[in-house]
């Protein structure tokens, strides 16, 4: 009886972790996909760029997320060790981070213009920061709407 209900709870765990892999494959490629609409528009790729442009943006895109891994919660700091360590982690993550855009450089050249390949890392960070103002909105706004009260 215990290995029976082992098991199912072992095959619910697995079909859990599938649909939250599968929930954030999904949510991965609808903003990959709104990404390369945002950069398609802003610096005017053509058609006949686009699907060279996506092949190596997408490469570009998947190692950027790898540099900067999982989106933690940001931390306060209580003692010097602490707030160093932390300081420490986010430069060693800037620096992979700009070793890959160092390395595409050329790959992008490949297939952009001289004044989209200007702009490229430009509409990139612009994109970045929009993504981080709405998580950080849509943090802030699950994080105070868990500290109401009811009355």
């Amino acid at each position: 009886m215990k290995q029976y209900f082992f098991s199912i709870l072992l095959v619910l765990s697995a079909m859990t972790v599938s649909a939250q892999t599968h929930r954030a494959d999904s949510l991965n490629e609808r903003l990959f996909n709104a990404k390369v609409r945002e950069m398609v528009y802003r610096l005017r790729i053509t058609d006949e760029q686009k699907p060279k442009f996506i092949t190596i943006y997408r490469r570009y895109n998947e190692e950027m997320i790898a540099a900067w891994g999982e989106h933690q919660r940001p931390t306060r700091p209580t003692t010097t060790d602490e707030a160093a360590a932390l300081q420490r982690h986010r430069m060693e993550r800037q620096q992979r981070a700009q070793a890959i855009r160092l390395r595409y450089i050329d790959e992008f050249a490949k297939v952009l213009e001289a004044q989209q390949l200007n702009r490229f890392f430009d509409v990139e960070n612009e994109i970045q920061k929009k993504l981080k103002a709405r998580r950080n909105h849509s943090q802030g706004r699950n994080h105070s709407q868990g500290r109401r009260h009811h009355h």
